[in-house]
């Protein structure tokens, strides 16, 4: 199984996501509990097959019912590539000329940027589907 180590990996046991302090004391208790690794893993993956053009977190929650775990919102896919990102796991798109990050379209009249895995994530998400594959962790 893969492990999250001090260098950011991806471990699909995980638990506990991001949470805002000001909320409810639900929703604290909900991010403890929630499987994150499952996401991260699914989101890696995912990513993987879509290296090095990337997707737009709202393309990760359309892709996410297939997933088998449910449906990821575009705004929570969001919170779980970010803290892939924080992981040096996941970077944007960006541009060759302008180094801005490169924006995609989303929902009519709306974009988000491209997201992509680095060389550290495209590792570790090929570390994730060949555990998958061979059925590690399952």
């Amino acid at each position: 199984m893969a492990q999250n180590t001090l260098w950011g990996g991806i471990d699909p046991e995980e638990t506990g996501g991001a949470y805002r302090k000001t909320g409810p004391e639900n929703s604290l208790t909900a991010a403890r509990n929630i499987k994150v690794g499952t996401w991260h893993a699914y989101i890696a993956e995912l990513l993987l097959n879509f290296y090095p053009e990337g997707l737009t977190a709202t393309c990760v929650a359309d892709n996410s019912l297939d997933s088998g775990k449910g449906r990821l919102t575009p705004e929570k896919a969001n919170t779980r590539i970010k803290e892939l990102r924080d992981r040096g796991l996941v970077d944007f798109v960006y541009d060759e000329n302008t180094q801005l990050p490169i924006e995609a379209p989303t929902t009519e009249g709306n974009t988000g940027r491209l997201h992509k895995l680095t060389r550290q994530g495209y590792n570790e998400a090929l570390s994730v589907h060949a555990q998958r594959i061979a059925g590690v962790g399952q």
